[in-house]
């Protein structure tokens, strides 16, 4: 298949986007292949070249990730390559078709290759989605402001940039329209503003349904019943539209990260109650260990006490009898016992 990051035809998928891995990798089976930026990405800025990272707990060296961020605010990131093969540097302005890096087997790796991750919002790595319709078989030209398009199949024309938005209608094959406005990315898509040879507006998705028409046409114009008011009003609808499924996501994120912290903060409950359990044990510890030193303090005294009564005895006694002294000792112990 062809995909403009190579610019050659013989490109294969070697692992397709899926929920664990945020990017499609690709290969021609040529080593060091060079990578050139996207077609559909039209132009961007480095924003960070990273030149190595940590996975899964082993450092990788000589391992560059280079982020882009593109015009329309999406973004895109390069895998693998080596830091030798990396063209471009932080701050460069960067066109679609100029060559980026080349394939490589750098990082967390098992063959030669591109991981391409595309991002709806450059900053945002949670926003990478499928970038297959963004880099597969997109050879087609480019469309911007001001190229008059025909339409060479049936495709939905909608209220805005997305499949959320309302279909006014379907294109007619041969029909011809003007670009007003875009591109825009939203559902996997580049959506185009058109004004249409009729006088109608709406947006369409590059389905690879319309080609740029050479042929001269009348240029579109807006009905003269839409007054700049309303077309100001039409514009805010959609922009308010937008914000709100903006703000509708944002209260998404809200309350998961209340969730995350109400765990955190039955967490940091329960390890406060096992340290007050741990202070008890060891309460209880000290009171023994201070019990048992009082006791051990009281026979040593007793020890010592009887060494000087025994030896006390001994000197009274040293003229009598073994028996009158073995006797006194029996008196004397049987009293401690009593005692």
């Amino acid at each position: 298949m062809y995909t403009s990051l190579f610019k050659k035809d013989d490109v294969r998928i070697t692992q397709k986007y899926s929920s664990s891995h945020k990017g499609i990798d690709l290969s021609r089976g040529v080593v060091r292949s060079p990578i050139y930026f996207p077609n559909k990405a039209i132009s961007g800025e480095v924003v960070s070249i990273i030149s190595e990272y940590d996975y899964l707990g082993v450092h990788y060296k000589n391992a560059p990730i280079i982020l882009i961020k593109h015009k329309n605010g999406s973004g895109s990131r390069y895998i693998h390559s080596y830091t030798e093969d990396v063209k471009v540097k932080v701050g460069d302005k960067v066109v679609a078709g100029q060559q980026i890096c080349c394939t490589g087997n750098s990082g967390h790796s098992f063959g030669d290759h591109l991981h391409f991750e595309w991002l709806s919002n450059w900053s945002d790595l949670r926003t990478r989605i499928d970038p297959f319709n963004f880099v597969i078989n997109d050879d087609m030209e480019t469309f911007k402001i001001g190229d008059k398009i025909r339409f060479t199949g049936v495709q939905n024309i909608r209220s805005g940039s997305g499949t959320e938005y309302k279909i006014l209608r379907d294109s007619v094959v041969g029909e011809t329209a003007t670009i007003k406005d875009g591109p825009r990315e939203s559902d996997n898509y580049t959506w185009y503003d058109c004004i249409f040879s009729n006088g109608s507006t709406g947006w369409v998705a590059d389905v690879k349904k319309f080609v740029l028409d050479n042929t001269p046409t009348q240029d579109p114009v807006i009905p003269p019943e839409q007054t700049e008011c309303e077309k100001e009003v039409e514009r805010l609808k959609t922009e308010n539209k937008g914000l709100t499924n903006e703000l509708t996501a944002l209260k998404s994120q809200v309350e998961k990260l209340e969730n995350e912290l109400k765990l955190q903060k039955d967490r940091v409950g329960f390890l406060e109650g096992s340290l007050k359990e741990r202070d008890e044990e060891i309460k209880k510890l000290e009171d023994g260990f201070n019990t048992l030193k009082i006791e051990k303090d009281r026979i040593e005294k007793e020890k010592l006490e009887t060494q000087e009564q025994f030896d006390k005895y001994k000197q009274e006694n040293e003229s009598n009898s073994f028996v009158n002294f073995f006797v006194k000792i029996i008196d004397f112990v049987k009293g401690k016992i009593v005692k």
